[in-house]
């Protein structure tokens, strides 16, 4: 007896498995799934830091002194995006010349590794790593739920 083969016509299917992939690789896609969960890190951040009490003073010799007023390293944090080419986002305190004057944390790894010379306690301590730790589950969770909506919504307008 003969061996028979069938054989389909799987263009079609393979066409619409290269629109899935454009789709999903799509820079444009890809930078607002990771932006917003970006933004679910930069919440958790927000919500776990603590302003400080009162206008820190640093004064050093004959270096301009410095006044932080409370709310500065919260009003630094920020998602951005560190290569257009790319959609990698990053989250936690702005510093240098693109931060606002009243948000620039240029102090932020003083307070996360607790090397400050300041009486008391501090109340910051590793709340980046600990904001982080916390809120990366829900940001992939975020992500992938993302992701499963743009393939879904490809997949309709394919199947159309």
């Amino acid at each position: 007896m003969a061996q028979q083969h069938i054989h389909a016509n799987t263009t079609p299917l393979v066409k619409q498995f290269e629109a899935l992939r454009k789709e999903v690789s799509d820079l444009k896609v890809q930078k607002r799934i990771h932006r917003a969960a970006g933004r679910e890190i930069k919440k958790e951040m927000l919500s776990n830091i603590q302003d400080a009490r009162e206008t820190i003073r640093i004064r050093r010799g004959k270096q301009a002194k410095l006044d932080i007023k409370p709310g500065t390293m919260r009003r630094s944090i920020k998602v951005w995006l560190i290569d257009n080419q790319h959609s990698t986002y990053w989250v936690g305190p702005r510093v240098g010349r693109r931060a606002p004057k009243d948000a620039d944390a240029w102090f932020a790894n003083i307070v996360e590794g607790d090397d400050q010379f300041i009486k008391g306690n501090n109340r910051n301590k590793g709340v980046f790593f600990k904001s982080i730790s916390e809120a990366a589950p829900k940001a992939y969770k975020l992500m992938k739920k993302k992701y499963d909506f743009q393939i879904r919504k490809v997949a309709r307008k394919k199947n159309k």
